[in-house]
């Protein structure tokens, strides 16, 4: 299975989720990365495809923050500092599709998401 550190997750890949959302959420990336790649991100990879794959661990793990926090931003106001998150049915992206489309940025020229016969 694969893992990514907190370090790789703030120096690489710039993420801004505190450690303690990050560890949480890292079980379900790497449960997630497990299940669309059946299970090929804990093959041996070359280090150009172990590098994507670590980036999309994080992108996945921050796609679940976004799916706990209810969605995208509908408005911010940044003096007065509010934030107010789309809630409800809307125009914006479902939670799996969210998720995918994260993996999918950076798996997608690996073939680890194919799904069809070898």
């Amino acid at each position: 299975m694969l893992t990514v550190d907190y370090d790789f997750y703030c120096g690489v890949f710039h993420g801004k989720m505190p450690r303690e959302d990050f560890e949480r959420l890292s079980v379900y990336a790497a449960a997630y990365l497990d299940e669309v790649t059946m299970s090929r991100t804990a093959d041996t990879l070359t280090a150009d495809v172990e590098e994507r794959a670590k980036r999309a661990f994080c992108a996945v793990a921050d796609a679940y923050l976004l799916n706990e926090q209810g969605g995208g931003i509908a408005s911010e106001t940044n003096d007065g500092v509010s934030v107010t998150y789309v809630a409800g049915i809307s125009n914006s992206k479902t939670e799996s599709r969210r998720l995918y489309e994260a993996a999918a940025l950076f798996l997608g020229p690996t073939g680890l998401l194919y799904r069809g016969v070898r």
